[in-house]
């Protein structure tokens, strides 16, 4: 797509701290007018502010700022992409301009939930050797990283963390940190393990208890859906992006999720909540609650979590089952018909089929570990 500068004739008093929250503005909803804001500047001589967008064309970009808050550009003018150096040289400048880098406003924008685990289907299958030097090096690689991007853990298990950070980019660094140094030490192995990490966020202005609990629980559902990439809510991507534009994140690690397909899923995961200890729980119904024909819910679930949606359920009541397993919430049997499960033999066969041991020896293992 075609890169834009337009510039804003800013009249009377205006504090660098409200050009940044109108920055925030535009990133959190340039996806709706098809737009990407790359950074902007603002002379503070002038009373000028510019703006840097990818977009399809002009008219995209007035219909953005119209809508979003009334602050129509003065010029749009289209550049050569040859320009963008310069105009990133510029905005790092602080000689005759004034960047406003939205991490060092007084109040954050964000706060940046990251959900992490290493809890795959063949997790089990390894050595009980392998599995502790995995969990050792897991929680090295968090607490270090967590530590360098001075994050703040909110819960930590053997194969499972939760970190909470104040800026974007650290969180999405911290991650792709992790993520990096974890492959190499993931591959010898020769199992199908992956590092699933989600991110999500939640804005300050808005926050409370039960906001930030329902980001935390967001950025859970997308590392549990999560495979080979970083999934990170639209929102967090486009913070990230508008605070890092000269950073290229090689091998497309990160895969965003749009507002639409985030409702697909917290409707999705909401209902399996409520629904999944029934026996009669089967993909109709998930069509219903979702209004989604049979094909549309296969298509979307295929593509967001790489499961049918009869495959999901199965995985999802088997994950619950482990965790009964773990906690010890009863017997194998009471377990598998607890979870869905019409006898404790297909349980087993499930649960074998599905982490490659046995619901027993899985209990043995807990026990020794």
């Amino acid at each position: 797509m075609p890169y834009f500068i337009d510039n804003h004739e800013l009249n009377g008093d205006v504090h660098t701290e409200a050009i940044a929250q109108k920055h925030l503005k535009d990133i959190t909803v340039q996806h709706r007018y098809h737009c990407r804001k790359l950074g902007y500047w603002y002379d503070e001589k002038r009373k000028i502010a510019f703006c840097l967008f990818e977009a399809p064309n002009r008219a995209c970009i007035e219909q953005l700022h119209k809508e979003e808050h009334g602050n129509v550009a003065n010029h749009i003018i289209e550049v050569d992409s040859r320009i963008i150096d310069f105009f990133l040289k510029q905005i790092e400048s602080q000689t005759q301009t004034e960047k406003v880098d939205i991490n060092s406003v007084s109040t954050q924008p964000l706060t940046t939930i990251m959900a992490l685990s290493i809890d795959s289907n063949e997790l089990y299958s390894l050595k009980q050797e392998e599995r502790r030097s995995l969990s050792k090096l897991f929680k090295k690689l968090v607490l270090d990283y967590c530590n360098h991007f001075k994050g703040t853990v909110i819960l930590r298990d053997q194969f499972a963390s939760q970190l909470t950070f104040d800026s974007t980019s650290a969180a999405v660094y911290c991650a792709l940190k992790i993520h990096k140094e974890f492959a190499p030490f993931i591959k010898p192995l020769q199992r199908k393990l992956f590092l699933k990490v989600g991110i999500s966020g939640c804005y300050l202005e808005h926050i409370s208890n039960i906001e930030f609990e329902q980001s935390v629980k967001l950025a859970k559902r997308l590392c549990y859906i999560s495979t080979e990439k970083i999934l990170v809510t639209l929102e967090v991507r486009n913070l990230f992006q508008s605070e890092s534009m000269k950073v290229v994140i090689k091998g497309d690690r990160i895969k965003s999720i749009s507002p639409d397909e985030v409702r697909f899923i917290t409707s999705l995961m909401d209902y399996m909540e409520k629904h999944w200890k029934n026996h009669d729980l089967h993909a109709s119904m998930l069509e219903n609650h979702l209004g989604c024909s049979k094909s549309q819910i296969y298509r979307k679930m295929k593509a967001l979590i790489g499961e049918s949606p009869n495959s999901f359920i199965k995985a999802y009541r088997l994950n619950r089952a482990k965790q009964l397993l773990r906690s010890k919430s009863g017997n194998i049997s009471e377990i598998a018909f607890d979870t869905g499960f019409g006898s404790p033999s297909y349980f087993s066969k499930c649960f074998q089929k599905e982490y490659g041991i046995t619901p027993s020896d899985f209990q043995i293992m807990l026990a020794e570990a």
